[in-house]
């Protein structure tokens, strides 16, 4: 003989097998997040692999020429054959007009 299930008892092993799915995945995440927590929340040893992680998801870079040099803020000017914007010192200036290559500078301003 074959045992014959009703549909309410059907439901709640379908609802238990949903709830334990959903339980897995919700500590699935905590334990995602406690190590995540763990790995960024430490700092590590000085001069291991690690050593310029901040644990704020950045790296800690030592301070350079180059950056003291991109702090300070330069003018910029626009290309009169192109369009090209570029920093002042960089470009060259004939008759009141900014280029930004020699070639561009003997071609002379474009009309646009």
């Amino acid at each position: 003989m074959e045992k014959v299930s009703s549909s309410s008892s059907g439901g709640v092993t379908t609802q238990r097998k949903e709830r334990q799915m959903l339980l897995k995945w919700i500590l699935w995440g905590l334990v995602i997040f406690w190590v995540y927590r763990q790995i960024t929340g430490r700092k590590a040893p000085t001069g291991s692999l690690f050593s310029n992680f901040t644990g704020t998801g950045r790296v800690q870079r030592p301070p350079s020429e180059a950056s003291e040099e991109l702090e300070t803020t330069q003018d910029m000017v626009r290309c009169a054959h192109c369009g090209l914007f570029l920093p002042r010192q960089e470009a060259l200036s004939q008759r009141g007009d900014w280029f930004c290559s020699e070639g561009h500078r003997q071609a002379g301003v474009r009309a646009q």
